[in-house]
């Protein structure tokens, strides 16, 4: 019997959507209805590939977007519903970072970034034309500083798509890693970490059995597969690559035109 509902959403372009003239924003119908769904007793879970400091900054101000909780870094990590709190995380082999650096380090088109399970990312080599609003607030750093830090994912930005399957081949050599592709990033985590062990591993630690809940997954690329595939029903995006929306149940325009029926 299902006694509770819960809603897991990816952030970015699921609640989080770049406009036409580069800026990005929330839908404000998608934030009424996930607190309405909250209010109904239901959880809302956050799925990301964000690490903890770069998800509570893109949050919108005074609490317009409450999670119960937080599963960061594709599964790699996941805490309470503010960020206080870190609940579980699986570090990467930082020798993974180093060698991602000294690989692609001085590749035209390739950005190399180091997030971690504590308050402060890093940008360890751009090599990009433009920015990203993702990481234009990440520290730079060095090779020396990996020791100082925690590292949950390694992400690349890789605008190029046949240069983007050339690095994820190259990270896929390595047995220690799990790879996942959310369109110009490919997400280098520890292995075995995606989004749905990620939720699964948050509902043992909270004492939930997944038999006793109903599971509604939103999400718009390819790292949330994974996330889908634990789902009792599965949201995908009209702006959705093609494959996503052919692994989902449903394909729809934003959240809310859905959520409060599944309340």
């Amino acid at each position: 019997m299902v006694c509770v509902k819960i809603a897991v959403f990816d952030f970015d372009g699921t609640l989080y959507h770049r406009r036409p003239d580069g800026t990005y924003s929330f839908n404000p119908q998608d934030l009424e209805a996930i607190s309405a769904w909250r209010d109904n007793g239901n959880l809302a879970i956050a799925a990301t590939g964000r690490s903890r400091s770069a998800l509570t900054f893109a949050m919108p101000p005074e609490d317009a977007l409450v999670f119960d909780y937080r599963v960061l870094s594709n599964g790699a990590s996941a805490t309470t519903g503010n960020g206080a709190d870190l609940i579980y995380s699986y570090p990467i082999d930082t020798d993974i970072l180093r060698a991602a650096v000294e690989k692609f380090g001085d590749t035209e088109g390739v950005a190399i970034f180091g997030t971690t399970v504590g308050p402060v990312d890093g940008a360890f080599s751009v090599n990009t034309k433009t920015g990203d609003l993702f990481t234009d607030h990440f520290a730079h750093m060095t090779l020396s500083e990996i020791p100082d830090h925690t590292f949950a994912v390694v992400p690349i930005r890789v605008t190029d798509p046949a240069l983007r399957r050339h690095v994820v081949s190259w990270a896929e050599q390595f047995p220690q890693v799990t790879v996942a592709q959310n369109l110009d990033y490919v997400d280098i985590m520890a292995n075995g970490r995606n989004k749905g062990t990620g939720v699964l591993e948050l509902l043992e630690h909270l004492g939930i059995n997944r038999r006793d809940v109903g599971i509604y997954t939103f999400g718009d690329s390819w790292n949330d597969l994974d996330m889908h595939a634990i789902a009792d029903q599965s949201f995908s995006f009209t702006h959705s690559p093609a494959d996503v929306k052919e692994a989902t149940d449903h394909v729809i325009e934003a959240v809310a035109d859905v959520l409060n029926g599944l309340a």
